[in-house]
């Protein structure tokens, strides 16, 4: 197709030239509105259906996840008396002969309140007392990387049972005193209960039941992705 020069056109031709542009970028514009309008009227329509069906899912597993945790108190007291000993209070696991184990529980998060920086503050001073040969560098540096704070700014409550042992080893009355002050300034908080259940299928291999919308099987798994960083 030959390309049209607008010097060779008259001023008329030019117009009608120009009409016919704006009328196809007016076209344009109504038909990409129109299918953005379709595209919301599909969104209306699809999702408050999916909706309905996510949230009895969800219900649904709010009454099966409290009913577990409700039928279990008999099973989590007769299994303190039986072995006469306390039980864990986060976590409860109940395993059958045919080889499942269903486990309750909640999940704790690692918190310490203000008096935590007194004791992190007499570890170092117990830290500027020691002398500078290699057995304590050694010390320095391996206190230093239990009381590493995590992402959160939080210190690792294992780390810290670590370094009482350390602190216990070295005898010294306030390396003792300073892990005594941290230890009793951890206020672990409760986050959100959990229910896991695990088998053995015929294989013998253990499987893990999904009980979350993500860890679910997905029958019609969507592409995978192109995009790269």
């Amino acid at each position: 197709m030959a390309k049209i020069k607008l010097e060779n056109l008259s001023a008329e031709e030019r117009k009608v030239l120009l009409d016919q542009a704006k009328e196809e970028l007016q076209n344009d514009e109504a038909r990409v509105a129109e299918e953005r309008k379709a595209y919301k009227q599909l969104v209306n329509e699809t999702v408050p259906t999916l909706f309905d069906n996510l949230k009895l899912v969800s219900d649904s597993l709010s009454k099966v996840k409290s009913e577990t945790f409700e039928s279990l108190k008999t099973l989590i007291k007769m299994k303190s008396d039986v072995y006469g000993r306390d039980i864990d209070q986060y976590t409860h696991s109940f395993t059958t002969d045919s080889g499942i184990t269903l486990t309750i529980g909640c999940r704790i998060a690692d918190n310490w309140d203000d008096t935590v920086t007194a004791g992190l503050n007499k570890v170092n001073v117990f830290l500027e007392t020691l002398s500078k040969d290699q057995d304590s560098a050694f010390l320095v540096g391996m206190v230093r990387k239990l009381l590493t704070k995590d992402a959160k700014g939080n210190l690792k409550s294992s780390r810290v049972l670590q370094l009482k042992n350390e602190a216990d080893k070295t005898g010294n009355a306030e390396f003792i005193d300073a892990i005594k002050i941290i230890m009793a300034a951890y206020k672990p908080r409760k986050g959100q209960e959990f229910v896991t259940v695990r088998w053995k299928d015929a294989e013998g291999k253990t499987q893990e039941l999904p009980l979350d919308i993500t860890s679910a099987t997905n029958e019609h798994p969507s592409e995978e992705p192109t995009q790269s960083l």
